[in-house]
């Protein structure tokens, strides 16, 4: 089984985010410097035309404020095609961090080639210190998006997650809910067909992801139970096609680094035993964060993830890198399993 993986940045930590345009060309948005925060830098964007094999740097999403940096994202497409952005980030002082640097939104009217910011946008007060992660969601009525952030309480203890919504197409932001019975942290959003919102979930005590469920009508919550084991997060959740959902995640455990998926062929009810699909050997003492996309309807796959160490890199295999693997999802699967995600309704 052949590993195709291609560079986007060189010397970047990450956090990688993918969109792919109507037009075939790709965007992936990520931190540009190879640390967990504790260095200055930027959300930057770059773009693989879709008859190009190279990625490039196309703008600079969120600016870093003086002594400080612009880290964590979450990025979507609005109902009219403009590009959104959220991010966050810190203060710093001699690789401390000191205070945080705020919640902010840029947006993009040509596809991420330049970028309006609001320091100051329209989002709920207690909202105004949280991180911002994932994706930016569309929902079937129009102008409805979503996103979700985070407060971290600090090492070892729970951290509290909310949906956030808006109803003008990313204008203004003005309704949230809590999420996340007990433990939840990092939270990636996908919109199911019947108004509902699926989520892969990162626990902040053990680090595992469960999966949980909000219901648009009835603004509820609900969790079904983990979906990986310790150390295996965080998660990225899409519509494979219009039965079946796809879980990309980190593989966090020293030895076993590398990247992960499941598949369910109900909505997320029940789902396939775990695959690993990319393996970084003893080496890797970081990855994760994987963005996946479609390329076609044939099962094939992009995901975006960083790491430190990548064999496939050769001579110059550890150093922080954002990277996309392509590969397609039937290669792991057997005859019967691959039925079940064919099946028609």
């Amino acid at each position: 089984m052949e590993s195709r993986v291609s560079v986007v940045a060189t010397d970047a930590c990450g956090w990688p985010n993918l969109i792919k345009l109507e037009n075939g060309d790709l965007l992936c948005f990520y931190f540009n410097a190879p640390s967990h925060g504790l260095m200055e830098g930027d959300i930057v964007c770059s773009q693989k035309l879709d008859y190009s094999k190279r990625w490039r740097r196309v703008s600079t999403v969120s600016k870093r404020p003086k002594n400080g940096n612009r880290m964590h994202l979450a990025v979507g497409q609005a109902h009219n095609g403009d590009l959104l952005c959220f991010s966050s980030g810190f203060i710093l002082d001699n690789g401390k961090l000191t205070d945080f640097a705020g919640h902010w939104l840029s947006r993009s009217k040509d596809y991420g080639k330049n970028w309006t910011e609001d320091r100051n946008p329209i989002i709920p007060n207690q909202l105004r210190n949280c991180i911002p992660y994932g994706r930016i969601i569309r929902l079937a009525k129009k102008g409805t998006l979503a996103y979700s952030c985070y407060r971290s309480l600090g090492k070892g203890k729970p951290s509290e997650s909310w949906i956030c919504f808006s109803y003008d197409d990313g204008i203004t932001w003005n309704s949230f809910f809590k999420i996340g019975q007990n433990d939840s942290n990092e939270v990636s959003l996908c919109a199911l067909p019947n108004e509902t919102i699926i989520a892969a979930v990162r626990t902040h005590r053990d680090h595992h992801l469960k999966v949980g469920q909000f219901t648009l009508s009835k603004k509820r919550w609900k969790e079904f139970g983990p979906l990986t084991l310790p150390m295996q997060h965080p998660g990225d959740l899409i519509m494979f096609n219009s039965r079946c959902l796809l879980l990309t995640y980190g593989i966090r455990n020293r030895g076993l680094m590398g990247l992960g998926a499941r598949i369910s062929v109900d909505m997320g009810v029940t789902w396939f035993p775990p695959i690993v699909i990319h393996q970084l050997g003893d080496k890797a003492f970081d990855v994760g964060y994987p963005s996946t996309i479609r390329t076609d309807g044939h099962g094939n796959l992009l995901t975006a993830y960083y790491t430190n160490h990548e064999p496939l890199m050769g001579k110059t295999a550890s150093r922080y890198r954002v990277l996309v693997k392509e590969w397609n999802i039937f290669d792991w699967m057997g005859e019967e399993s691959k039925k079940a995600v064919l099946k028609e309704d």
